[in-house]
């Protein structure tokens, strides 16, 4: 099962939410800072439920997918100051990251130079 289908329906399930919210049957309220749907409507409480249902498919599909070993291979840049230090699995990866590197601190002397003078 890919996992397009419970995205789709998380997204489905939002729609029919804000279809709620804007028809008037529910209501939004913020506590604190945490946003908060409430009211009564059948639209509310199957965005609800299929919100839910998304979310556990989401969740236990990996346990359910075949386990298919493929070699993957990982890299990354760390900025301390305007120095970047790379990192990867291999030495491609490690290159292409410090060419990524090299950019991006090109990209922010640029913009740090037309900034401030």
């Amino acid at each position: 099962m890919k996992k397009i289908f419970p995205l789709t329906m998380m997204a489905a399930a939002l729609v029919l939410i804000a279809a709620s919210v804007l028809l008037g049957e529910a209501r939004v309220a913020l506590l604190l800072f945490i946003p908060v749907i409430y009211g009564g409507g059948v639209l509310l409480a199957l965005g609800i439920l299929l919100f839910l249902a998304g979310f556990l498919l989401l969740f236990f599909i990996p346990f359910y997918e075949q386990d298919t070993r493929v070699e993957k291979s990982y890299g990354g840049v760390v900025f301390i100051g305007p120095i970047p230090i790379v990192f990867g699995s291999d030495t491609d990866i490690t290159r292409n990251m410090l060419y990524l590197g090299l950019v991006l601190a090109i990209i922010l002397l640029l913009v740090y130079l037309f900034w401030f003078f």
